[in-house]
């Protein structure tokens, strides 16, 4: 885990690195500033440094989720968004579960039906949160309610929890399950509890129509 996060934090630092290189030829800028009196110039090395603040900021709220299945995916949370950094699907949708939570266990299988429909517009990332299932009761929950998508039980599970909580300003003991769409990375919708697929879905179809 420590070696996936050292690894994700360096793409950030590489691209933190490119905008300190052009920092540097921004204070070539600033010196003839003082010579030309050029306000433009003065702009442009204000925009630098609003740039490496906002990579500073994507870097305190970069985490990794690893799937039961190995499988990893940086994300980066930020108020109202929540970005996979390697997924092009357009709708986002996330659901906080328990293997012990009812609702959950009636409602979980319906998301690959989603899955299959929507294909490449749709990706789902299953949350365990408040949970002690181990990996060996995780895995049997999954084949029976089908769970053929995306299913964490890393150890971020409750820090991504929070964050997203505090982002739908909801308590952070929150009502099971909590299902959340978003849009090109934004927050589009959610419910908290079960609700019926065919809303889900129908809301799914109006975030993909409203382009």
């Amino acid at each position: 885990m420590i070696k996936i996060k050292l690894l994700f934090l360096g793409i950030i630092l590489l691209l933190a690195t490119g905008c300190s290189d052009k920092k540097e030829k921004k204070t070539v800028s600033v010196t003839k500033i003082k010579e030309y009196n050029n306000p433009k110039e003065i702009n442009i090395s204000e925009q630098n440094s609003s740039n490496l603040t906002k990579i500073s900021t994507m870097l305190e709220s970069a985490t990794i989720l690893k799937s039961i299945k190995g499988e990893t995916h940086g994300i980066v949370l930020d108020e109202d968004r929540f970005i996979i950094n390697d997924i092009k699907a357009p709708v986002l949708l996330v659901s906080f579960f328990s293997t012990w939570c009812p609702p959950c266990r009636g409602q979980l299988p319906y998301f690959e039906d989603l899955k299959k429909k929507y294909r490449k517009d749709l990706f789902i990332a299953a949350i365990l949160v408040n949970d002690e299932a181990n990996a060996t009761t995780l895995k049997t929950f999954y084949k029976k309610y089908h769970m053929d998508y995306f299913v964490s039980n890393d150890i971020e599970n409750e820090y991504v929890s929070a964050k997203v909580a505090e982002s739908l300003k909801i308590d952070a003991n929150f009502i099971l399950p909590l299902t959340v769409l978003y849009k090109n990375g934004h927050y589009y919708t959610h419910y908290e509890g079960m609700v019926p697929v065919e809303m889900i879905d129908h809301d799914i179809r109006m975030a993909l129509d409203n382009k």
